[in-house]
């Protein structure tokens, strides 16, 4: 695998990105505070069909950090930028949990005309409460001070279900070991840019792309109903709950996500 991490000069950073396979690109894009190595199942399912794009978001894994806020505008338009330099005119078919989620429905937005199709796993269109941003904000202190050691252990209850930590230990040593790999200035600034990010429940009915929401039954992050209720607003969409798995449905699930996907995306090839 390590021959298709390339380094790209990105949007003014350096960005770290797998690249494998032919076919329609499939660009998959992390949570919080992860990196492309979430997609791991993912991207070895696809890559024999499809071309498989799976970046470090800018702060995270070998990417570059910038300090202070990173806005979920920005991701998007780093990711955007990245498909130029991968020289892609094709339409994307882009699929994003959580965080990847919200820079979703900024690339949506900003760049409807390189979208293909939309997955969208445990994340949400409405923006924070004040008690979120309250949380975020408590967070990028107990980061920026302790470092992120300060935050893995703790926030893996809200990640994964209580069957996946039980009977799959190493989904909670993986999500760890990204964690605490992840630099606490890019933590930050991400947690920054998502307190402040904008809401779209008004908005995503004129999504006009297939789209499939995907979440775990068990999810305590975005709950089942939320995205339940999301899915009915998007015009083209597909609802899919996976039972026993929480917010880190395609690490905790990863055949039934796959499986899930794949369909999705042979349907895409047919309308």
């Amino acid at each position: 695998m390590g021959q298709n991490l390339i380094h790209l000069t990105v949007n003014g950073i350096e960005m770290r990105v797998f690249v494998e396979g032919s076919g329609s690109p499939l660009l998959l894009v992390h949570g919080f505070p992860l990196n492309h190595r979430m997609w791991q199942s993912q991207i070895e399912y696809f890559k024999n069909e499809f071309t498989v794009i799976a970046p470090d978001l800018r702060g995270f894994g070998a990417t570059e950090i910038t300090r202070g806020t990173v806005t979920m505008k920005q991701h998007a338009e780093d990711l955007n930028m990245l498909l130029n330099e991968l020289n892609l005119e094709e339409r994307v078919l882009f699929c994003g949990l959580s965080m990847g989620g919200y820079i979703a429905w900024e690339f949506w937005k900003h760049f409807p005309e390189r979208l293909r199709a939309l997955i969208l796993c445990d994340t949400r269109a409405t923006s924070d409460t004040e008690e979120g941003i309250n949380n975020r904000l408590k967070m990028v202190d107990l980061v920026l001070k302790h470092g992120p050691e300060s935050i893995s252990s703790s926030m893996i209850p809200n990640l994964i279900s209580e069957a996946s930590q039980r009977n799959h230990p190493d989904i909670a040593k993986n999500m760890i070991q990204m964690i605490e790999s992840t630099d606490r200035e890019g933590i930050a600034a991400s947690q920054r840019g998502m307190a402040e990010r904008e809401d779209y429940s008004s908005e995503i009915g004129g999504i006009q792309v297939p789209t499939l929401c995907i979440v775990g039954s068990e999810d305590q992050l975005t709950p089942p109903e939320v995205m339940k209720n999301m899915s009915t607003q998007i015009p083209n969409s597909k609802y899919t709950e996976i039972p026993g798995v929480g917010h880190m449905a395609p690490m905790e699930a990863p055949a039934e996500v796959n499986q899930e996907i794949h369909q999705f995306l042979m349907s895409c090839d047919q309308s």
